[in-house]
């Protein structure tokens, strides 16, 4: 059942990335603000969730995106875990929303309380019409105020999903590289013995420096491996595959490169 499961999820999204690639082509005039479609209730559950070990799946906290309103409760959990599918980089302010971007990402207790909020607050500022930049400045303006504490100790996101869609140096790219985020904000490379964005792990990735900077380390390289192969095996996955490279995490950084 698991192994079903993943093969839906790795088709379906293969499949939403296409639709969503083939609309841009037909488009003659593009939109500064792309407006995003919902996915299929399910889909986005499953996605969600297997962002977490399977361990913690059945009593996290899954929100659900609507994109005319932001992430809303689908399901309460008990473990303190809670989980989305990210659908906005809003980091990246020289980058433009997307309509492509799908990548899933579960928290701890105080994550869930911290940094979840603040992709919480940038897809409800979307759905209100704020671009990239807006986005950005209203979120970063917000950080260390008593409705959006900074964390107050170390803890993990878990990003172990087998395929995400998201920035990379290139541009935008569909990668297999399941991994965890240990968040330590004012953690440097030098403190750790990184090597900054390498193919050598672990390393540093500030996406806003003192808030949320994080321990990037991959899982096996079995599981990569294995999940890699069933991308390129679904029904949608060779025209995926011709038009955006699908990356080995050996050959490209986290999804904020």
């Amino acid at each position: 059942m698991r192994l079903s499961w993943s093969l839906v999820i790795l088709n379906l999204l293969a499949c939403m990335a296409c639709l969503a690639q083939s609309k841009k082509t037909d488009e003659s005039v593009p939109m500064s603000i792309p407006k995003l479609e919902r996915m299929p209730e399910f889909l986005e559950t499953r996605f969600a969730l297997s962002a977490a070990p399977p361990h913690l799946r059945a009593n996290a906290t899954t929100y659900l995106l609507d994109p005319a309103k932001g992430y809303l409760l689908s399901h309460k959990g008990t473990n303190g875990v809670s989980c989305i599918v990210v659908r906005s980089d809003w980091q990246f302010t020289k980058d433009e929303f997307r309509d492509d971007i799908f990548w899933a990402v579960c928290y701890d207790c105080e994550g869930s309380k911290t940094l979840l909020q603040d992709y919480m607050s940038a897809a409800e500022l979307r759905a209100q019409g704020l671009d990239s930049k807006q986005v950005h400045e209203a979120v970063t303006k917000r950080f260390g105020t008593a409705a959006f504490p900074n964390p107050s100790r170390t803890g993990i996101g878990y990003m172990i999903a087998p395929i995400m869609r998201g920035f990379v140096r290139s541009g935008v790219a569909t990668m297999n590289m399941p991994h965890y985020m240990f968040y330590a904000p004012n953690l440097k490379d030098s403190d750790i013995g990184g090597n900054g964005f390498s193919k050598v792990y672990p390393f540093m990735l500030s996406m806003s420096p003192g808030r949320d900077d994080y321990i990037i380390l991959l899982v096996g390289k079995a599981e990569q491996g294995e999940n890699s192969g069933r991308l390129k095996g679904s029904p949608c996955g060779p025209l995926l595959v011709s038009r955006l490279p699908v990356h080995n995490c050996h050959n490209t950084g986290p999804h904020a490169l």
